[in-house]
């Protein structure tokens, strides 16, 4: 029978100790030495059997009805088998993993993957994806949670880049989407990666084979020399305008060379693994003329960080620099674009081994391209430095040639 009356509650006074009074059906209420008024439980778990205590709350933000309500479904429960205690803490496990879902947006999951994901390529192909997936996925699936996004959603996106005539990115944004997809299921933070079910042919098409524009005829070399020895643009400019044939590099190394990578005893440009693709250090032989254009340069910029930095102070140039060079020097993006350097050498060295008697892993350790055998990578990269030193002066005296003959 129920002893409790709002009117004796609000009677009740703190002690010294800490007391209880009893209102029936388990239910109970202490008041502590601060004057604080507790609700609580006390039953036998159906269970185990044992003494259990649980809280409903303090009085009066509880009041004496709501209590006794919650008292009676508790009792109900235990009366039923179900431990009351259990059931709550189930119960506050499956909303806070409801919540968790719902936080858990794709947006959310690809920045977590990005960051994951940094120390594993170089610093300008990671700000390249991020940028991707900003531009073509976070409008349209960033604020769903990822175990709700559907095939759909990512097909509706490809669908419109396709429309755009942006097949390429398309796929390159399938490839996005799938590792962070993989990335959500190694988390558990996604059942399944959908990107797996869907049929890349159904819905890009048939991939196109597109090769990087480049020259291939000596005329055509000659001339690109000779327009970059023209280039009537800035200076900095076209000192690394005029480097960039003989070494090949792609832009955003050359754009980000400091002096402190340089050394003019051994001849050679050591590249940290943070600014590489693949994320292994590169040591690039560098051939006298290469040399030649470098100490020039200290001219301008041998008190700065950068060989060849922008106006801006302790900046490089700027990511579309060469590509507006090559445009000024009057080149279109189907002619010519910055990788195009790295095409010819490779086209010219392949096309002349019988001339300069190097192999194809020699053009390829030059080009920095990764061998997928990791042993033999390691060998190679040891084993061909006196090569590589040899085949980059080669070109670069066969390039002079060219331009001078």
């Amino acid at each position: 029978m129920a002893t409790l009356s709002d009117t004796a509650i609000k009677a009740l006074k703190p002690k010294d100790k800490a007391y209880i009074k009893s209102d029936g059906n388990g239910l109970q209420l202490l008041i502590k030495t601060d004057g604080t008024k507790l609700w609580e439980f006390r039953y036998t778990s159906p269970t185990t059997l044992k003494r259990r205590k649980t809280s409903f709350g303090t009085y009066p933000t509880v009041t004496l009805i709501k209590a006794r309500e919650e008292a009676l479904r508790a009792c109900k429960m235990v009366y039923d088998g179900i431990d009351y205690i259990d059931l709550n803490k189930c119960s506050k496990q499956a909303k806070q993993k409801e919540q968790n879902t719902k936080d858990n947006t794709f947006k959310k999951i690809a920045s977590e993957w990005l960051e994951s994901y940094k120390n594993e390529v170089s610093e300008n192909y990671h700000a390249k994806i991020s940028r991707a997936l900003e531009l073509y996925t976070y409008s349209k699936i960033g604020n769903i949670p990822i175990g709700e996004v559907t095939r759909l959603d990512v097909i509706s996106i490809l669908s419109d880049l396709k429309t755009r005539n942006l097949k390429e990115t398309a796929r390159r944004t399938l490839q996005l989407v799938g590792k962070v997809f993989m990335y959500a299921v190694t988390m558990e933070l996604a059942p399944h990666n959908i990107t797996s079910d869907i049929d890349k042919k159904t819905v890009l098409g048939k991939k196109e084979i597109t090769n990087y524009p480049t020259l291939t005829k000596e005329e055509d070399v000659k001339g690109l020399l000779y327009a970059i020895d023209n280039y009537k643009g800035d200076t900095v400019t076209q000192k690394a305008m005029q480097l960039l044939p003989y070494i090949f590099v792609r832009s955003f190394n050359l754009r980000h060379m400091e002096w402190s990578e340089v050394d003019f005893t051994k001849q050679e440009w050591t590249i940290p693994k943070e600014k590489m693709k693949m994320k292994h250090e590169f040591v690039l032989p560098l051939p006298k003329q290469a040399i030649s254009i470098l100490n020039k340069m200290k001219e301008f910029s041998s008190n700065e960080k950068y060989v060849f930095p922008s106006f801006r102070l302790n900046k490089p140039l700027s990511d579309n620099t060469f590509i507006t060079a090559l445009r000024r020097m009057g080149y279109t993006k189907e002619e010519m674009v910055p990788h195009s350097f790295r095409s010819i050498f490779s086209t010219i060295s392949n096309e002349n081994s019988h001339l300069h008697k190097y192999s194809f892993d020699v053009i390829e350790a030059l080009l920095a391209h990764n061998e997928k055998n990791q042993v033999r990578g390691a060998y190679n990269r040891a084993n061909y430095k006196d090569q590589m030193r040899g085949l980059i002066q080669w070109y670069a005296d066969y390039l002079d040639k060219i331009k001078n003959s």
